[in-house]
């Protein structure tokens, strides 16, 4: 009798499970049980990622708000605040007569307002600090606004209930959260003021200024320095260093070209520029134009003169990862300096006579690269 107890209850908790299993499928079939299903199980994989980079986002502002408290910085958490949200709108280009003119004022006004902003706060504080604060401001206001627009298309995602939207969130945040990840490192790496992958251009630009007979400053943080190459006079110009700044590279050449009445052979660019995956970090390539990841207004500068007066010009560049350009140097980028330098000695004595002069533009952000 035991045994047919023992059998009845097993069919009993066998057919409890094959209608509990029919009934799952039967509710998974109703549209809107299934998409509700399909939309917690969707946010609950980006809410979590999203998570990540709230985190990352807050570990920033708080760095942020620790440097300023040791310089001893008037009100730093509401600092940060407006830093976080500060913003610059592109100017019109419906009517694009003089639009370069008018971003130029746009994006020196942002800079000036975010250096002016800490100079208040940090009145006694030294130019390289004043620097390394604006570069952890820009790290702060890029992974606010990263957090802030993935946070947005979850939040719209759900108040449409689009499976879909969830799915494009779900597919791109993986690229963002590596974004992410690579600012957050790089607000390390400029504070204690190393060297970047994206400081390859000043870097070779300094080993040029090595022997050179004199230097100046043709535009605001930005050095020029005169040197000779196998016969030819060579101008190399990079941002002031060690600042973390890009200076103004495309004023400079502009001003210089000019000064020598457009009697200049060649301008070669020298800058870090972006791989693709599968390629090799490190790798050197030479092109032709403005190697300038500038948004206009510098790489338009050198354009034009170089129009005006027939100037080839050339460009050098190093491959690297976006993680990589703006995080501590790696060995293989610090290795093909000399690998691009031999390149730009190469281009001048090939492609211009002796006598000559010619111009050469280490282009990057200078962080830890002196002249």
């Amino acid at each position: 009798m035991m045994l047919f107890a023992q059998a009845d209850q097993g069919g009993i908790y066998s057919l409890i499970s094959t209608l509990l299993f029919i009934a799952f499928l039967l509710i998974l079939s109703i549209p809107d049980i299934q998409l509700g299903f399909q939309m917690w199980r969707l946010s609950s994989i980006v809410e979590k990622e999203l998570g990540e980079i709230k985190r990352m986002s807050d570990n920033a502002r708080n760095k942020l708000i620790d440097m300023l408290k040791s310089l001893n910085a008037k009100d730093p958490q509401g600092l940060v605040d407006t830093l976080a949200e500060m913003f610059v709108i592109d100017p019109v280009s419906v009517e694009p007569t003089d639009i370069i003119s008018r971003m130029r004022h746009l994006l020196r006004g942002g800079e000036s307002k975010i250096k002016s902003l800490i100079k208040d706060s940090v009145p006694n504080a030294d130019p390289v600090t004043i620097s390394k604060l604006e570069v952890s401001a820009e790290v702060v206001n890029a992974l606010n606004l990263v957090y802030k627009v993935v946070r947005h298309y979850i939040n719209l995602a759900k108040k449409l209930k689009s499976p879909m939207l969830m799915y494009q969130v779900q597919m791109v945040i993986p690229i963002l959260k590596r974004m992410a990840e690579a600012y957050s490192k790089a607000q390390d790496t400029f504070k204690d003021g190393k060297p970047v992958g994206d400081s390859l251009g000043p870097l070779v630009a300094a080993r040029l200024m090595l022997n050179a007979t004199r230097k100046w400053e043709p535009a605001e943080e930005t050095v020029a320095a005169e040197t000779t190459v196998e016969g030819r006079k060579v101008i190399v110009v990079k941002a002031l260093g060690p600042l973390a700044t890009v200076g103004r590279p495309g004023e400079a050449v502009a001003k210089i070209v000019e000064e020598h009445n457009g009697q200049i052979a060649r301008i070669i660019t020298v800058d870090a520029a972006l791989k693709l995956e599968g390629e090799q970090t490190g790798s050197v390539a030479e092109g032709v134009g403005v190697a300038m990841g500038d948004p206009g207004p510098e790489k338009i500068a050198i354009e034009r003169v170089a129009t005006k007066y027939g100037i080839p010009i050339d460009a050098v560049i190093v491959k690297m990862g976006m993680d990589e350009a703006i995080t501590d140097m790696p060995k293989e980028v610090y290795d093909a300096a000399e690998k691009a330098e031999s390149l730009v000695r190469k281009i001048i004595t090939e492609r211009t006579p002796v006598g000559s002069s010619v111009i050469v533009v280490g282009v990057g952000n200078t962080s830890g690269v002196g002249q």
